[in-house]
């Protein structure tokens, strides 16, 4: 079976589509958190709520991404690059992150019963000069929980984004399978490090904004990294024969039944085990989206291609919405009616931020950077 995507050039739009599906994975995930549906991580319908494998895709994502992006035809300054990553990344979280606050000292934040614990300890409390400052800045030891609970991917992402042109350019140097191996040296050495610092048995250190954490997820970007770098040769090689598809049913098993290894190997090994797994999945996934015609026909109908669109916006905002929603109901109101509501919000609030938020802070960039990359070009015409 040959069956190539169409797609050739540096943007592959069918990605943007599958990063939409990994962030609604995220809000599905936070969902079941709250009370009534906490009963779907026991079921066999867990698969739809599979955030960290969710997140663990985002980071092969931007790898690749950003690697497409660096080694394009229009050479773009280091200062330019992280004005676009500050632009497209932290204008908007540093609006929702100020929308959550205003939430939390203009509610009347009391606890919901039925809603969980984790639901309970989120807004919960006062927050000192210093912690704001922190969730301002992206420095210090977090909580990621109280605030927005999805801060501390964002962390690791701007930290490794502002990485990400020394890793290209050692990428470009060695070969695939030294790159691989880099990734897989690095992200052990670290997530065994973070992992026996940690003193905290009920939460991970990637919670909290290791900067030994940061080197475990850097081993993902790397990944992400080398897949763009030599595309050229593995989209060839999947490309012959059924290739493609035994690849994504290996990758689509690997990314959705990896958590079953901590049954087998619980502790650092097991953890590390199955993140590596789901980062195999994850990899696998993304080359096969490209190269099959098939799914990307399936990621290019409208509905799909719009959440990949609002994708970045949805991911910040839900459980601003989520718990927003939820404390604003009476207490008389039934547990599913709350939930249905913020769940039927979701989307609109996430829309809405996209257009007037994300994107305008999107071309912002594009518009900072413009003006050095215009004076660059007619220098270079002048010499």
């Amino acid at each position: 079976m040959n069956e190539t995507s169409p797609f050739r050039g540096r943007h592959y739009p069918q990605l943007d589509a599958l990063r939409g599906i990994a962030a609604l994975m995220v809000v599905i995930n936070h969902f079941v958190l709250v009370g009534p549906l906490r009963w779907i991580p026991r079921s066999p319908l867990r698969v739809l709520a599979l955030g960290h494998e969710a997140v663990i895709l985002f980071f092969i994502l931007s790898g690749f991404v950003l690697t497409l992006q660096l080694i394009s035809d229009r050479r773009i300054t280091y200062r330019d690059y992280v004005i676009k990553r500050i632009c497209r990344i932290y204008l908007p979280y540093l609006v929702v992150l100020f929308a959550a606050f205003s939430a939390i000292y203009l509610i009347n934040i009391e606890p919901v019963k039925w809603a969980g614990s984790w639901f309970n300890h989120i807004w919960t409390g006062s927050f000192s000069g210093g912690e704001i400052l922190e969730h301002l800045l992206f420095i210090g030891q977090y909580k990621a929980n109280r605030v927005l609970p999805v801060i501390w991917s964002l962390i690791y992402e701007m930290r490794i984004s502002l990485m990400m042109p020394l890793v290209v350019y050692c990428v470009r140097r060695v070969s695939a399978r030294t790159c691989l191996a880099a990734a897989l040296g690095i992200s052990l050495v670290s997530f065994a490090f973070a992992m026996g610092r940690n003193t905290d048995v009920t939460s991970s250190p990637s919670f909290s904004g290791e900067w030994a954490m940061t080197a475990h997820y850097l081993g993902m970007f790397i990944v992400g990294a080398t897949l763009a770098f030599h595309r050229v040769g593995w989209q060839q090689w999947l490309a012959k024969g059924d290739r493609t598809m035994l690849v994504l049913a290996a990758s689509v098993t690997l990314y959705f039944l990896s958590r079953s290894i901590m049954s087998i190997t619980s502790g650092i090994l097991g953890q590390y085990i199955f993140d590596w797994c789901v980062v195999a999945g994850a990899a696998g996934i993304t080359c096969t989206t490209i190269v099959s015609r098939r799914f990307t026909l399936a990621l290019a109908r409208r509905p799909i291609v719009f959440l990949g669109t609002i994708s970045y916006s949805l991911y910040l905002t839900h459980t601003v919405v989520l718990l927003t929603v939820i404390h604003l109901m009476p207490a008389s109101v039934p547990a599913w009616r709350s939930i249905m509501t913020a769940a039927l919000l979701v989307i609109p609030v996430a829309a809405v931020t996209h257009f007037v938020v994300e994107r305008p802070s999107i071309y912002l960039g594009k518009f900072l950077t413009g003006r050095s990359a215009l004076a660059s070009s007619r220098a270079n015409q002048a010499s």
